[in-house]
């Protein structure tokens, strides 16, 4: 098959899985201009796949590392919006405060995002994206056992963290 078609197949048929990932990753629903810059470099370095991996983890893992190439270019301007904010208090929120509409996945991203990177990156692989530990190892390069125990430790870490009524039904979730 050719580059052309084998990439137009996994845009078929992996679009989603790498929008949903790099929206949960980001926390914005404004990703498709990374979407298509995973494809595209996909495409660049399909000669590099190697058959052995799911074309989807790796394409994740693509996608991965163009969300965290983005945070760094980003720090500085987040930089520049918390003196904003500190500068100017109880103004009108600033267009990062609109990503996410519900009031209660705002909060849950919010306490999922004050994880440290590794265990946010596992709830948003296996809990949120639902991904195997098997490609969520794949993904983020680390071995099966440290995606287990990476996985466990931040789910009891959100357990700490949610530990109002609001959050009994996620808790309940994440208790199975």
């Amino acid at each position: 098959m050719k580059k052309e078609e084998q990439i137009n197949q996994w845009f078929t048929l992996y679009h989603n899985d790498i929008y949903n990932f790099l929206i949960y990753y980001l926390g914005t629903k404004d990703v498709e201009d990374m979407v298509q810059e995973a494809f595209v470099k996909g495409f660049k370095y399909i000669d590099q796949f190697e058959q052995r991996a799911d074309p989807k983890t790796w394409l994740i893992s693509i996608a991965r590392n163009i969300a965290i190439d983005h945070m760094r270019k980003k720090k500085r301007q987040y930089a520049l919006v918390d003196q904003l904010r500190s500068i100017f208090p109880g103004k009108s929120k600033l267009p990062q405060d609109w990503v996410l509409e519900d009031e209660r996945k705002k909060d849950l991203y919010k306490i999922i995002n004050e994880l440290k990177t590794s265990y946010r990156d596992v709830v948003i692989l296996r809990g949120i994206l639902d991904f195997t530990p098997e490609e969520t190892s794949r993904i983020l390069k680390w071995k099966i056992d440290k995606v287990n125990l990476t996985y466990y430790r931040s789910i009891q870490s959100l357990r700490k963290k949610l530990t109002s009524e609001k959050w009994s039904d996620y808790i309940e979730t994440i208790n199975q």
